[in-house]
């Protein structure tokens, strides 16, 4: 009976491993696209991103992406303090909620953080509002959310 405890355990804990594994493999792909994304647009200001997490926890990269993206000015803090780096990423934050991104759990802070999970969240979000509410398929209807339309599409 405890031989057979043991053994569940072991392959639970195998199973766990295997998980996580997959889930940072998945992370691992999904910084990589998404960094080659961001960087595609951001050439066109002479800008670039090496690392995701770290590059854009000052907000500069991110409010320069919204620009890109959307042809706007937006405003920006010039300090390098973390004060100037929280009000930068806000900066980008508003203007998102502003043009109805629905942004859930994501604050100021954890992409100043560098959080990889809540950046990789934002920058999907900002794919899904700015690249793939372009596509148009046949059956789409004008209140169609993006990830509907990416749906319908594939």
């Amino acid at each position: 009976m405890m031989g057979q405890l043991m053994k569940n355990d072991q392959d639970w804990n195998a199973k766990l491993v295997g998980l996580m594994c997959c889930m940072d493999e998945r992370d691992k792909v999904q910084k990589k696209t998404f960094t080659k994304w961001i960087n595609q647009h951001l050439m066109k200001v002479r800008k670039h991103v090496n690392d995701l997490y770290e590059d854009l926890r000052d907000g500069h990269n991110l409010i320069s992406l919204l620009e890109v993206l959307s042809g706007d000015t937006l405003p920006r803090e010039k300090g390098r303090m973390r004060f100037h780096r929280l009000q930068n990423v806000q900066i980008a934050l508003d203007y998102l909620k502003r043009r109805q991104v629905k942004l859930v759990n994501i604050r100021n802070d954890d992409i100043t953080d560098g959080n990889p999970k809540l950046t990789l969240g934002l920058i999907w979000t900002i794919i899904l509002h700015f690249q793939i509410s372009d596509i148009h398929v046949t059956g789409e209807s004008e209140d169609m959310s993006a990830k509907e339309r990416l749906l319908l599409w594939t």
